[in-house]
């Protein structure tokens, strides 16, 4: 990984090219764009971004795809160029986590605003999709609501970003600081009042305020990775195989329960600073 890094920072030809590689390689154009925009800046990565936009705009005027999940990839990129800036300005991943979350929301109201028609198309497709699929399965399945679909298209923007991010970062600690972004996320702890309105809008979600609850959960996402960055420390300090983060990673993705319980370790870090127990006790 630090042979990539190091190319990509050989000049802007090198990171167009790596970046182009997001059509076919996960991730790859959100952390390239990341680790520019995080050792040179806003023009760079800039100008970096409309490489990697580039297959994205040719599909947009020439291809099928829909204009809607194609600007969305577009404004993704401004998502992850946005989280750098603020990141590489704060030092404060906690900041970041909050920005990414609410980033998400207003970067996707706009894409569904200004692509007002396109989603409305998407939204039918989609609908269409169940249609068939009801009829398979011989059961009525309710299509997802617009503001569904648009609070997904707010989860897939932050999670994309948050993803990128912290492998820019990675990369950026391999260059400069080798061992800095371990350090640097076992320290991610939640203010208490970010904490606080965090946990009141993921209850919202779950009781007063169902109809927008994909839009409230949102505010789990900050909670879910100060969780994992705990786990993540306590695994070191207490020496344990990497084995345990296969498990709460295969955990993450498949257990219906483990983002709660991430979450909730998470807050409850922010109030009783476990890692400080944890260090007594090692």
């Amino acid at each position: 990984m630090y042979a990539l890094a190091e190319f990509i920072m050989r000049g802007r030809l090198q990171a167009s090219i790596i970046a182009l590689l997001g059509s076919i390689v996960p991730f790859a154009s959100p952390a390239t764009i990341g680790l520019v925009m995080l050792r040179k800046g806003s023009l760079e990565a800039g100008l970096v971004a409309l490489w990697a936009s580039l297959p994205l705009l040719i599909s947009y005027f020439y291809g099928q795809s829909s204009p809607f999940l194609v600007a969305v990839s577009v404004i993704a990129l401004i998502h992850i160029i946005t989280l750098a800036f603020v990141l590489g300005v704060s030092a404060s991943w906690a900041m970041t986590l909050v920005a990414s979350s609410g980033l998400s929301v207003v970067l996707a109201l706009i894409a569904g605003a200004l692509f007002a028609v396109d989603f409305a198309e998407l939204v039918s497709d989609i609908g269409n999709m169940f249609v068939l699929a009801s009829e398979q399965a011989e059961q009525a399945l309710n299509p997802p609501k617009p503001y569904d679909v648009l609070a997904g298209i707010a989860w897939v923007l932050g999670i994309t970003s948050l993803v990128g991010l912290s492998i820019a970062r990675w990369w950026q600690s391999l260059l400069v600081n080798p061992g800095g972004f371990q350090s640097e996320f076992h320290s991610i702890r939640l203010d208490l009042k970010v904490a606080m309105v965090c946990i009141v809008l993921v209850v919202l979600g779950f009781t007063l305020l169902t109809g927008v609850r994909l839009w409230l959960l949102l505010a789990i996402v900050p909670l879910l990775v100060a969780g994992l960055s705990l786990v993540h420390y306590a695994i070191s300090a207490k020496r344990l195989g990497k084995q345990w983060l296969v498990l709460i990673y295969v955990g993450l993705l498949l257990g219906p329960f483990t983002p709660g319980l991430l979450a909730a370790l998470g807050a409850a870090d922010t109030v009783l600073n476990l890692r400080s127990r944890l260090v007594k006790r090692s």
